[in-house]
């Protein structure tokens, strides 16, 4: 299982991130101890996290942007 410190690293994003998508609930996690406990993360549960933040842009996302000139 993975740390809060862990998962930061490895989603190359602060600490406080990975604790504000926790308590969102965007970032299944487990609480282990007394309290509040100590987070952790399974290999799992990131990969599924990730999985569901792709985003893949769309042909028709491009053709929106009329601000941005292609070259002809």
């Amino acid at each position: 299982m993975l740390t809060v410190a862990d998962v930061a690293k490895r989603l190359r994003c602060s600490p406080s991130l990975v604790y504000s998508l926790c308590a969102s609930g965007k970032l299944p996690h487990h609480r282990l101890g007394l309290g509040r406990g100590t987070i952790r993360v399974t290999e799992d549960q990131l990969a599924a996290f990730l999985q569901g933040a792709a985003i893949t842009p769309t042909p028709a996302a491009a053709a929106e942007l009329r601000h941005i000139r292609r070259p002809s």
